[in-house]
């Protein structure tokens, strides 16, 4: 494991890894030139900081070292693209700010029908200083940090092609959430959840597959990855693990995917009502990660209900940008109020496997009791 861990007890890391380098240097506090959470700025190639390139190296050096021994797992977790908004030459030049364009919510958004936590993000975070010349920096700055990252990942890619070991290495590409980057008048991330915040890039290469280039644009959430790897290993699916493969869709060509999806955030703590007075804050810590909240998608709909604070439901077709709150239109409750309902059995059901009527109700006898609820079977232990 190479780069920022987050997943497992750091205390134990020596144990799960036969190899481990783990580097989180959290939003680059510590660099001078890191003064708001808007800042973009050029790193420099020799600072301790520019991680990108070295966690690459050594997740190659890994690979060249026991590819030829057993199978392996390389996992390498940068931290770019992050902020702060910053990466080395060439990437920092790479893309011209005046060419970028600013989000169409950075400043056309109803502060009514907003979250209370958006208002107090923006205050914490001096987002009045922000000028617009700052965010396309910012914008731009991103993009060369995504490139950063690309070519890294090329490299890898090109490693395995050139050794032979892309004809059976799965490989995986992922992150773990986006990036406001002027949504909704903010930078970073909050407890919202927003397109630009839940949508992520996945991407897996699989050898010999039938599927090669096919893109899959049904919803699926982060638990259906696990399983969908298993499936490509023939190995079976632990009846515990409440995510589906995909595989079998995607070699038919079926984009049919989950009917919905569900994300949370926030944590277990009110949501701040006012913002705290002479508090300057460069990334989204206490108190701004406060507040916590639920969201459900389905369709083109999408509703967010907060545990206090303003809730929300946009119509994605219709509104892409997020930009107008339906939640308190009476014209939509009944969509509203069946989404609600979704959203409860939904978080009811988390660790609820659908395994339609297959189950194989004699290969659990004794620590596995079933219960067949129409196509849903409940496991208790």
């Amino acid at each position: 494991m190479f780069g920022k861990n987050h997943c497992f007890t750091y205390e134990r890391l020596e144990e799960i890894w036969d190899e481990v380098d783990e580097i989180c240097v959290g939003n680059y506090d510590e660099h001078p030139e890191f003064k708001h959470s808007f800042t973009a700025f050029p790193m420099e190639e020799d600072h301790v900081y520019n991680l990108t390139g070295k966690l690459t190296d050594q997740t190659i050096d890994f690979m060249s070292r026991h590819s030829e021994e057993k199978p392996f797992l390389a996992w390498v977790n940068y931290q770019d693209p992050h902020p702060a908004f910053t990466c080395p030459p060439p990437y920092d030049t790479m893309f011209d700010p005046k060419d970028m364009s600013m989000p169409k919510s950075y400043e056309d958004y109803k502060s009514s029908k907003s979250p209370i936590r958006n208002y107090i993000w923006r205050i914490h975070s001096e987002m009045e200083l922000a000028t617009e010349d700052d965010i396309k920096k910012a914008i731009a700055m991103y993009m060369g940090q995504i490139r950063y990252v690309d070519d890294s990942v090329g490299r890898m890619m090109d490693f395995l092609e050139e050794t032979g070991l892309s004809e059976n290495t799965i490989v995986v590409f992922l992150a773990d959430h986006g990036e406001l980057l002027g949504d909704h008048g903010m930078t970073h991330k909050n407890p919202t959840f927003y397109d630009a915040l839940t949508k992520i890039p996945l991407i897996i290469k699989y050898p010999n597959a039938d599927w090669k280039l096919e893109s899959f644009n049904g919803l699926i959430e982060e638990v259906d990855i696990v399983p969908s790897i298993l499936n490509m290993l023939g190995i079976d699916i632990p009846p515990t693990m409440v995510g589906k493969s995909w595989v079998k869709n995607i070699e038919e060509g079926n984009d049919q995917g989950k009917d919905t999806v569900i994300c949370e955030g926030g944590y277990g703590a009110p949501t701040y009502r006012e913002p705290v007075e002479g508090l300057k804050l460069k990334a989204p810590l206490a108190p701004t990660c406060y507040g916590p909240g639920a969201m459900i998608r389905r369709g083109d709909w999408k509703l967010t209900i907060y545990y206090d604070d303003q809730c929300e439901l946009y119509n994605i077709k219709e509104d892409p940008h997020e930009m107008n709150n339906l939640y308190d239109d009476n014209s939509e409750k009944d969509i509203r109020n069946e989404l609600t309902l979704l959203l409860i059995k939904r978080l009811l059901g988390v660790k609820v496997r659908d395994v339609g009527l297959e189950w194989p109700y004699d290969k659990y006898p004794h620590d596995v009791r079933c219960e067949p609820l129409e196509h849903t079977i409940v496991y208790t232990h």
